[in-house]
């Protein structure tokens, strides 16, 4: 599948062979009026053109409509078809230049404004790529693949929105789009509709069970929204359908890790670093696991060979340093936190390590420094708060140590709330399961109360609501989630 190439001549071959089906070679369209003279001539190149793309006969296709531009210089779909076979062959750049050409002397030819702007954005030209892209998809509306490169295009600007909407336009118009579902998929889940984002994922995978790409970001949408079995699941179908996707068994792992089997994982893990020694991430996760089994040695080896590994991975540092102090070697931890610090300046968790170990020692002053460093990184840390307010009690700071220790508990009380109110969410459902309304309903209002930003109490809400009659106030509740989440719809 063409995602899966790399920069350069091969991103082209495998974009032009996914996308672009030879069927529609055979018809010619019509040109501006040639300037030179052998206008017939130039067509019937063009035409034996077609007839030998079709054959795979590259070379002698590329001769052929070279001759036709030879003969007719303007005729813009003989360089939009040299632009394809140049892009079949690998000559990436030199395919831009036809495309280009082609839309130069033909703005309105679809084909060409969607070969130009689909190679600028697999050379990684995501800002020039829009332009042909946009103008494709407004000469043909319903063509699948402009639609979804332009959605991607958008995704990489940072505009989400926008780029559900062109893959939504994508998969409507072509069902069977299966790298379509799964980009919109992977992009509802960034915007944060996650049950969105599953339903695309699985038709995404049913539609190409030989999707690992899939199949993975199934599971890793699965993990998000919380349900551990069918994440496991899925991820495990991945594996064994795909041994050597060494992403899939990292998941394994997590998904494993997440749900309690400590055991499970280390298996997963100990198999991947096997195949894969140089894999830091899957050797750190490796010592993540064994950690959380009090296997304190061989998570110190797990993290120093991923610290060796790679040297940009911040966290190999940070756990590593809290493995040492944990056994006792504060001065080698507090090595590690500083290490972990110069590859991530904005580490609020080793900042606060760094002022645990202060505050042991005996240096209060250094040690609220750190904790308030961490706080300016991370706002909501409040065990931050909670060390400072221990600190400024023994200096006899009554006032600041009170104020520490109110921000503490207001923000434990927020965590604390939040998580009650997904509770409460789940517990409605579960009274809508069993056909009971105004139980439903009275679960969501204590949700809403628990945890005004949850977009998902004021939207089920507004759903019970509306079965009520009450439309007035299911309208007003659907506006509080939509600002919160502009991805629902009513």
């Amino acid at each position: 599948m063409a995602e899966a190439c790399r920069a350069g001549g091969a991103v082209v071959t495998a974009l032009l062979v996914w996308f672009f089906p030879y069927a529609s070679l055979a018809s010619v369209p019509q040109t501006p009026a040639a300037r030179a003279p052998d206008h017939a001539s130039a067509r019937a190149h063009y035409v034996r053109g077609t007839t030998l793309e079709q054959q795979r006969d590259l070379e002698r296709a590329e001769t052929e409509y070279r001759a036709a531009i030879e003969g007719d210089p303007a005729m813009a779909v003989a360089h939009d078809r040299l632009g394809f076979v140049l892009g079949l062959q690998g000559r990436t750049f030199d395919a831009i230049a036809e495309f280009e050409r082609a839309v130069a002397l033909q703005p309105d030819l679809a084909d060409a404004q969607y070969h130009l702007g689909a190679v600028l954005w697999w050379t990684k030209q995501v800002d020039a790529a829009r332009k042909p892209l946009e103008r494709a998809v407004a000469l043909r509306p319903g063509h699948a693949e402009s639609r979804y490169y332009l959605g991607l295009t958008k995704r990489q600007q940072g505009d989400l929105p926008g780029a559900v909407e062109e893959l939504r336009a994508a998969v409507k118009a072509d069902p069977k789009l299966a790298v379509a579902h799964l980009q919109l998929g992977t992009t509802l889940q960034a915007w944060g509709d996650i049950d969105g984002a599953i339903d695309e994922l699985e038709r995404a995978v049913a539609l190409d069970p030989s999707r690992a790409d899939a199949a993975n970001s199934l599971g890793l949408a699965l993990m998000q929204k919380g349900d551990a079995k069918r994440a496991i699941e899925t991820l495990r179908q991945t594996v064994d359908r795909h041994p050597d996707f060494g992403s899939a068994q990292l998941n394994l792992g997590t998904a494993l890790l997440q749900a309690g089997d400590v055991d499970g994982a280390v298996g997963v893990y100990r198999a991947l670093t096997a195949r894969e020694p140089a894999n830091a991430e899957a050797v750190y996760d490796l010592g993540l696991a064994l950690k959380q089994k009090d296997d304190f040695d061989g998570a110190e080896a797990a993290f120093r060979t991923a610290l060796r590994l790679d040297a940009s991975m911040p966290e190999a540092p940070y756990s590593l340093g809290a493995v040492l102090w944990q056994t006792g070697r504060a001065d080698e931890a507090i090595a590690m936190f500083r290490e972990a610090l110069s590859r991530r300046p904005e580490y609020a968790e080793a900042h606060y390590m760094l002022g645990t170990i202060d505050k042991q020692r005996g240096d209060p002053k250094a040690a609220v420094s750190e904790f308030r460093e961490a706080i300016r990184i991370n706002a909501s840390y409040a065990e931050a708060y909670t060390s400072i307010g221990q600190i400024l009690a023994t200096s006899e700071d009554t006032a600041g140590s009170a104020e520490a220790f109110a921000q503490a508990q207001r923000l434990n009380k927020m965590k604390a709330d939040s998580q009650a109110a997904v509770f409460a969410v789940n517990a409605g459902l579960e009274r809508l399961g069993r056909s009971d309304l105004r139980g439903a309903i009275a679960k969501f209002r204590e949700a809403v109360g628990l945890a005004p930003d949850n977009a998902q109490a004021h939207y089920q809400l507004a759903l019970a609501l509306r079965r009520t009659g009450a439309r007035a106030e299911a309208q007003a509740e659907f506006e509080a989630a939509r600002r919160l989440a502009p991805y629902l719809r009513w």
